[in-house]
């Protein structure tokens, strides 16, 4: 019988440097990558700019209704900050976790109207079902993103600055069919 070594591996060693694989970081969504038609429907780019707009900050305030309706604090008007989780910072791949729940919210029967009140205020491009899919291709882009607000807000820069209108009227533009989508204005 051969008698082995005994010693237990030390684990507190880790291997050199030079072994180790370096992960690259992954980088942002390239601007270019944003723009482009994911659904092949032949629109003018600044049509899907403007789809990709509206459907980013309508599901901004949906969003933003699901964060109210499940906030303690909103539901019994506590006056404290502190009460109100919809003022925290969301924990990371919420809108993953709660992606069903938000859609059911922004998928009124004001939804498709809303973003093509936008895409029409610019542009006369584009159908009703073709503004349905590249919103959904949108929001499915959107859902395994860590940190949802962030990447709604990073890429609503990114398309503005890539929309060759008016880009100080769609801001408002935006408010407008927000307000159009909560039933707060008709047009």
């Amino acid at each position: 019988m051969v008698e082995r070594d005994t010693q237990p591996w030390d684990l507190t060693d880790s291997p050199p440097p030079s072994l180790l694989i370096q992960t690259p970081p992954s980088p942002p969504p390239s601007p270019q990558l944003l723009l482009q038609d994911p659904t092949g429907s032949g629109l003018f780019e600044e049509t899907i700019i403007d789809i990709k707009l509206a459907t980013h900050h309508l599901l901004m305030l949906a969003l933003n209704e699901f964060l109210q309706d499940t906030c303690y604090g909103c539901q019994i008007s506590h006056p404290s900050q502190v009460q109100h989780s919809c003022l925290l910072e969301l924990p990371e791949y919420f809108f993953d976790i709660y992606y069903d729940d938000v859609m059911i919210r922004l998928k009124t029967d004001r939804f498709i109207p809303a973003i093509r009140l936008f895409v029409r205020s610019y542009t006369v491009d584009g159908t009703g079902t073709q503004f349905s899919r590249i919103a959904e291709h949108t929001m499915t882009e959107l859902r395994s993103s860590e940190h949802i607000v962030c990447a709604i807000n990073d890429n609503i820069v990114q398309l503005l600055e890539a929309s060759r209108y008016d880009r100080r009227a769609k801001p408002a533009m935006l408010r407008m069919i927000g307000n159009y989508w909560a039933g707060r204005h008709l047009v």
